[in-house]
């Protein structure tokens, strides 16, 4: 397939579908040649702006059109369904977080994934954030010295989320922590490792959104005791958006809002520097990787099991915020 413009579905034409078909207008090599959404007009509309055919649902879709993979934005419930009929045809398959809306079903997936021989990619843009990717590089390079501390804040007002399927747990498995903090976990196990040990504190500030928690806080430890500090709210007044990385010979930040820029300091330095800024946003950054790999040029650098387990890790949250 190198040498192929890879043939996508695009599955779930909303906000975060249309998110991601922008970004395949400008990745290489790759072409949303279908879109699916159950409102039918959503389809259509998308479509139109790809220069796709439209459909309702991804049994008809792959029924029609000749296709080597599929993008996944629906709602987490609806994840496993599509990305087993999708494998069942041999396509490789990139899925918005959560990886699904349980541990069994995100399970399901991966399993499914390695006994069909395809790509399974969670959607986890975070890792192709510029300054991310450029911490990570600092982190490998020793740079920082040992690296003992991680902070990540994900935070601020999500208006009218109680309208809407994210607070809904059959359809989301979850809150906030689902929604946003499978994002802070797989940047834990990024940069930092693999997680060992979970606590966490759960409060739902606004009774409206039902069942599940709008506020938490999760904290994280390696086997080795490296530790992280995990925030997550839809209900803030004011949103502020970091990631920090503290070590022994140097620290990092990498901010998410305009007038604050990320920078980094080590102890052989007199002033904190820019981190790299420069290159594709996330959403690219991570659709290119997905054609990439599916065009066997790079291998996979987030998978169906780093989906799995921020899935299994939220769960640990949740027993742990309970018990």
């Amino acid at each position: 397939m190198s040498n192929h413009t890879l043939r996508v579905g695009l599955i779930g034409a909303g906000g975060i579908g249309r998110t991601h078909l922008a970004s395949y207008e400008r990745v290489r090599e790759a072409q949303i040649v279908a879109i699916v959404d159950i409102n039918e007009e959503t389809a259509r509309t998308a479509a139109q702006r790809a220069g796709a055919q439209a459909f309702r649902d991804v049994e008809q879709m792959l029924r029609h059109v000749e296709l080597d993979a599929v993008d996944i934005c629906t709602p987490p419930s609806a994840h496993l369904e599509a990305a087993l009929l999708a494998m069942e045809h041999g396509l490789h398959v990139l899925c918005e977080k959560p990886l699904a809306h349980q541990p069994d079903a995100a399970r399901q997936m991966v399993r499914a994934a390695e006994e069909k021989g395809v790509k399974l990619m969670t959607a986890f843009c975070h890792r192709f954030h510029p300054p991310i990717a450029a911490l990570k590089r600092l982190i490998e390079a020793g740079e920082l010295g040992e690296v003992v501390m991680f902070r990540n804040r994900f935070a601020g007002p999500f208006k009218g989320v109680e309208e809407r399927w994210f607070s809904d747990k059959e359809v989301a498995g979850g809150g906030v922590l689902m929604d946003t903090s499978v994002h802070s976990i797989d940047l834990f196990r990024f940069l930092i490792g693999e997680v060992a040990r979970v606590q966490a504190v759960t409060r739902q500030t606004n009774p409206a959104i039902g069942e599940v928690e709008d506020t938490a806080i999760v904290l994280l430890s390696t086997a080795d005791n490296r530790m992280g500090v995990v925030e997550a709210s839809w209900v803030l007044a004011a949103g502020f958006n970091v990631v920090e990385v503290y070590g022994t010979e140097g620290a990092a930040m990498v901010h998410y809002w305009d007038g604050f820029k990320s920078r980094y300091k080590t102890n052989k330095m007199g002033d904190w520097q820019p981190l790299e800024e420069s290159g594709a946003d996330r959403f690219v950054g991570e659709i290119q990787h997905f054609v990439d790999a599916c065009l066997g040029r790079t291998e996979l650098q987030v998978t169906g099991y780093d989906g799995l387990r921020a899935v299994e890790i939220v769960y640990e949250a949740y027993a742990a915020a309970t018990g």
